[in-house]
């Protein structure tokens, strides 16, 4: 998972000022809530935070994207996520673009990729922090809107739905999916700059 995120940044960052491309910058508020049956949802509050964005957009509207982010919760509940605080969520994400152009100002984005996450919380015993790392398949969508005097500037709302995989490995089946696996809830809303735009 590492090797193909780097993989995606690289390309991305090689094409980004190349010609026929349509390079962008965002900053966006992120809110991140875990779903289902797991020790995310069960232990912790939802995840707020920010994140930056870069995307680039080549011809027939495909394109690549990278997303890095951090967000922060607060434990619920101890019995389940153990004796810790102030978990920071930070996710690096790499993904496929295909965005599909309505009208001059509203554009509408398909998205799959693959991230990489961390989980850090502190302890009340150790001056070390705590870390879970984990991998997420996620797919998601973008809905953006231009401004017809400032093409430059643009507005999007992005949800994903991530689904969690950390590095936890227990013997018992069900004990070790409740605490390595999830589905995680994205909602991303930013503004962002179209570098190349007129």
């Amino acid at each position: 998972m590492k090797r193909f995120l780097l993989s995606i940044a690289v390309f991305c960052v090689t094409f980004f000022f190349s010609q026929g491309v349509q390079p962008s910058l965002g900053i966006n508020a992120v809110t991140v809530s875990p779903m289902g049956n797991n020790h995310l949802k069960d232990g912790l509050k939802s995840f707020a935070g920010v994140g930056l964005t870069f995307q680039t957009v080549f011809k027939r509207n495909m394109g690549f994207g990278v997303e890095l982010s951090r967000a922060f919760s607060e434990v619920k509940d101890r019995s389940v996520y153990g004796d810790l605080e102030k978990p920071r969520l930070t996710n690096i994400s790499a993904y496929f673009i295909y965005k599909y152009p309505f009208t001059e100002a509203f554009s509408l984005q398909g998205q799959i990729g693959g991230s990489f996450m961390a989980i850090t919380s502190q302890s009340r015993y150790t001056k070390d922090d705590f870390t879970e790392q984990a991998t997420a398949f996620f797919l998601g969508t973008e809905l953006s809107y231009k401004f017809p005097k400032l093409k430059r500037l643009e507005i999007y709302a992005s949800p994903k739905l991530y689904f969690y995989d950390s590095f936890v490995d227990f013997r018992d089946k069900e004990l070790d999916k409740y605490y390595s696996k999830a589905q995680l809830l994205n909602i991303n809303v930013g503004i962002r700059l179209n570098i190349n735009e007129n």
